[in-house]
């Protein structure tokens, strides 16, 4: 007899429900050496092509008695249409061929004990394990924490990492070979039945004489080894179904429930919810109490049954009905929770039998009535049923049943919403349920009462699923408000991107450059969210994981909010990821582990900060929202519609300096966001304009200044002192659209100044130095028509008001002096020391050099006085107003004394400002503008 054999297992295609491309059949039947028990050399596809299989890997493994076996190590023989083998240690066993499928080879393994003791038989993995490719089965002790799921995912090269699997698939055992480049043959295996032996959630204990039996599945596929994890959890939910009927997911008024990712289950005799001793309802405090930490609550689930429940007579329902206020009372808290966008959920006992009769049905549909209440925890159940949900929409649209555990496949399409139970008390770091149906809306329960909540919310953040806040255990610990606080982060990451975590094509496990740090992918046809898992105590910064990034997109770190850059290389580009550290004396206890998560983003946004000033813009989204630090549902942030607009920082923000970031938003979805950063000590522009009565002609002593386009950059000599005060930023030419205004052709006068003072009487409160160099209370004789000094800001003002005009802002003195051609001097580009006062050291005449007037006929602008301008800055220290034109006066001691002299019209001079009598000066003085009608 020959020693190859062939089990052919007939195929039909599936009608379109398995997605594999075209080139990659379906495998038709495997082809098996029995030279060295039992392996597979071989397959034979759809198309009748062939395919060796080099590593050759035996059919399968197991553990007898927690020892390894593998199918190489058989006797093996045929008989009939089954393969029957037997084992060392007792076991015997047989392959039987299923009938056709359409979705790869079937059959049925059976494993018998031939001895008189009882045998502990688990962990069949189909095509063997091996450090050379993709697997998965229990692995670790079978108790502690862990003894509720076992289940690891081997891959070659790294450690293994725990994975929840679906409560019917406890005992599954999965393997995945790439038998040539981006090909790979898969196999899945379930137990199935048994006789003769007692069932445990990993293991079977197999009687003298008993068997256990489980069902192969065997296919491939090409791509990566995701990929077949993807065909067999998501294209063919683990064979428990043909079809998947999407009803419910496809109704819109169900879909609200996969974008909430934040619950709590509240008792009826929590203090927070009604104090006992004060007799006062205090739900809407709690409710409230924590808006500013995570958002509030997405789903609030009232509890007043279990385990008060069978006291006396009262039925569920009756416990409802005698709560403070009544149902009509809850139906008030509703109202209060939909106000603030929170669902209102009640809550279902199907084993509340013995007390006072009333008919199920009927009870939960006047509850749902009366309470106006939008979902049903269904205590006990992890499915629900076509006549519940119908009840439910007969009551109105969008009311969710919300089981207790998770829904196995083959119960997914009667419910939408689950949970992960708090009897796997630290799940393992990935849950493959979320790849069966990622718009399954999962929660993840976290008990106050089992200790810190970070590791939870950490490990639902990395499978982009929500958690429920259970605080039925009594007691709330004094750390609970940084545990919320760090929930509140990963809650707002997964509401902004919810799009990104409901995504079929999210891929888990992509490869990282260390282990311990784990990373999914969440792709959108606009994003990418990838989510980090770190088990490394040290942390992590660097290159972690590589990826495409496209041309015209940018990477944001979404949980540190920094823009950080790829590192190129010639075949790939590697994408940095920060995770924080912690104390190595953590692991094993719910404070390990730290999250990161970065954003693939198109480059949507425009965004520039020039001093307080930001500019954005975008042609998509409906809203942007301007955050004064990182964004939390605490940091102060402003939101605008989308038009492109210039915003101040300091009038929404205050004195507020460092990081700002921009976020784009589509509804509640994020689309895009930059981060900038006003620096300390950056000048903010505190003063305003207050426009005058308009003109329609030049007053008189005034010229025209026309409207136009004007390149406005300002340059500091290179011959100022090393400033340690940065001047405010305006180094880049930038156009500025000016308005007509009018401004004076001569700085102000001491004859202009002293009818001011006649006319008005004027005084300011601060005397020192005010017209230091006047003599009893006239300008020195002979300099009547010289520019007025020893005034400050506040005087300059009080003149300008009287005379109806307004002190120019640096931009509009500036545009006066240049003119449209961007001169550096009123005359021209070089400097001229015949038109202006140069050297003179003293003050000259307004009207002494009319050749040095600029293009609009404004003259004296530089060399005689600095002038004033109407800007007035913060940096966060120290105020200072901005002079422009330089002075006659002119040190030359030293390089470090304030460059006097004629100064080019774009050259700006900070004026440090400390009290009136303090700023007053011999060299200062100012002109005036007035507003013209347009």
């Amino acid at each position: 007899m020959n020693l190859r054999w062939k089990i052919l297992l007939v195929l039909q295609l599936c009608g379109g429900l398995f997605a594999l491309q075209a080139q990659v059949p379906p495998v038709r039947s495997l082809e098996l050496s029995l030279r060295e028990g039992v392996r597979v050399e071989a397959f034979v596809d759809q198309g009748g092509r062939h395919f060796a299989v080099p590593p050759r890997p035996a059919l399968f493994s197991f553990e007898v008695n927690d020892s390894s076996l593998t199918a190489s190590e058989a006797t093996a023989t045929w008989q009939g249409d089954s393969l029957t083998f037997r084992f060392r240690r007792g076991v015997i066993g047989s392959l039987r061929i299923g009938r056709p499928s359409s979705r790869g080879c079937e059959g049925t393994l059976t494993l018998q004990n031939a001895t008189s003791e009882t045998l502990q038989i688990s962990n069949i993995v189909p095509l063997g394990r091996g450090p050379d490719r993709v697997y998965i089965t229990a692995a670790g002790p079978h108790t502690g924490i862990n003894r509720l799921s076992r289940s690891e995912l081997f891959r070659p090269n790294v450690g293994p990492i725990g994975v929840v699997l679906p409560d019917d698939a406890w005992e599954l055992g999965y393997c995945d070979i790439e038998f040539a480049p981006s090909r790979f043959l898969t196999a899945i295996a379930r137990r199935t039945g048994s006789r003769g032996a007692d069932i445990r959630r990993f293991r079977s204990f197999v009687h003298p004489g008993g068997a256990v039996e489980y069902v192969f599945h065997v296919d491939q596929h090409e791509g990566t080894w995701q990929d077949g994890l993807r065909m067999m959890f998501q294209q063919r939910w683990l064979y428990d179904l043909q079809t998947f009927d999407n009803t419910l997911f496809e109704r819109k008024d169900l879909a609200w429930v996969r974008h909430a990712y934040l619950a709590v289950i509240q008792m009826a005799w929590d203090q927070r919810y009604y104090d006992a001793e004060e007799h006062r309802s205090t739900f809407g405090t709690f409710l409230h109490e924590h808006d500013r930490v995570f958002g509030g609550y997405d789903i609030y689930v009232i509890w007043p049954t279990w385990p008060r429940l069978g006291l006396d007579q009262r039925n569920q329902f009756d416990m409802y009905r005698d709560l403070p206020g009544g149902l009509p009372g809850l139906k008030k808290q509703a109202a209060e929770a939909h106000q603030s966008g929170t669902r209102y959920f009640i809550s279902y006992n199907p084993w509340d039998e013995s007390t006072r009769r009333e008919d199920h049905l009927k009870g939960l549909e006047e509850l749902l009535r009366q309470t106006d209440a939008d979902g049903v925890v269904l205590d006990t159940w992890g499915e629900s049923s076509k006549l519940f949900q119908a009840l439910a929409d007969s009551v109105k649209p969008g009311i969710i049943m919300y089981s207790e555990g998770m829904a196995v496949p083959k119960d997914m399409p009667g419910i939408v919403a689950g949970r992960v139970h708090d009897a796997l008390f630290m799940p393992p770091p990935l849950n493959l349920n979320k790849l069966i149906k990622p718009d399954f809306a999962i929660f993840r329960v976290m008990q106050l009462k089992d200790g810190r909540l970070h590791r939870e919310a950490a490990v639902a953040f990395f499978n982009g699923y929500g958690t429920e806040l259970n605080i039925m255990g009594p007691g709330r610990p004094s750390w609970v408000e940084g545990e919320l606080r760090y929930l509140g982060r990963t809650t707002k990451i997964l509401r902004e991107n919810s799009s990104a975590f409901l995504s079929t094509d999210w891929t888990p496990l992509v490869t990282t450059a260390t282990d311990s740090i784990w990373v999914n992918k969440w792709p959108t046809p606009s994003k990418t969210i990838y989510t980090a898992y770190s088990l490394r105590p040290e942390g992590w910064s660097g290159p972690l994981f590589d990826d495409v990034v496209p041309e015209h997109h940018h990477l944001v770190n979404l949980w540190h909010h920094e823009e950080i850059e790829a590192t190129r290389r010639s075949n790939a580009t590697s994408i940095p990821v920060t995770v924080e550290g912690f104390s190595r004396s953590w692991l094993g206890t719910r404070r390990e582990g730290n999250v990161d998560c970065v954003a693939l983003m198109p480059d949507l946004l425009q965004v520039d900060l020039n001093s307080d000033l930001l500019t954005y813009s975008s042609a998509a989204g409906t809203r942007f929202t301007v955050w004064a630090g990182n964004p939390s549902y605490d940091t102060p942030h402003v939101d605008f519609p989308v038009a492109g607009r210039t915003i101040s920082l300091r009038e929404h923000f205050g004195k507020y300096q460092g990081k700002i970031v921009v976020q784009l938003f589509d509804a509640d979805e994020l689309l895009d966001e930059r981060v900038t950063e006003l620096p300390l000590a950056t000048p903010v522009l505190v003063s305003s304009v207050k426009r005058t009565p308009e003109a329609s002609a030049a007053p008189a002593g005034m010229v025209e200044i026309p409207e136009g386009v004007f390149l406005f950059k300002t340059i500091r000599s290179f011959l100022s002192p090393n400033e340690f005060i940065p001047y405010p930023d305006y180094s880049t030419a930038r156009p500025k659209r000016m308005r007509r205004f009018f401004m004076d052709r001569y700085p102000v006068t001491n004859a202009e100044f002293k009818e001011f003072l006649d006319q008005t009487h004027s005084v300011p409160k601060d005397t020192a130095n005010f017209l230091k160099h006047w003599v009893r209370g006239n300008p020195p004789p002979g300099e009547e028509d010289h520019p007025v000094v020893y005034v400050g800001l506040e005087d300059a003002r009080a003149y300008a008001k009287w005379a109806g005009k307004r002190l120019p802002t640096e931009l509009e003195w500036q545009y006066a002096a240049q003119g449209l051609d961007g001169r550096s001097w009123p005359w021209g580009d070089r400097f001229d020391s015949t038109k202006c006062n140069v050297g003179l050291d003293r003050t000259t005449p307004v009207a002494a050099f009319p050749k040095g007037a600029s293009p609009f006929g404004v003259e004296d602008l530089v060399g005689n006085v600095w002038q004033l301008t109407n800007d007035v800055y913060d940096d966060g220290s120290y105020y200072f107003g901005i002079i422009k034109g330089g002075s006659y006066y002119h040190p030359t001691s030293s390089v470090w004394y304030i460059q006097g002299g004629p100064q080019p019209a774009d050259n700006p001079q900070i004026l440090l400002m400390v009290s009136p009598g303090f700023d007053r000066s011999a060299t200062v003085g100012f002109r005036c503008v007035k507003d013209a009608r347009q």
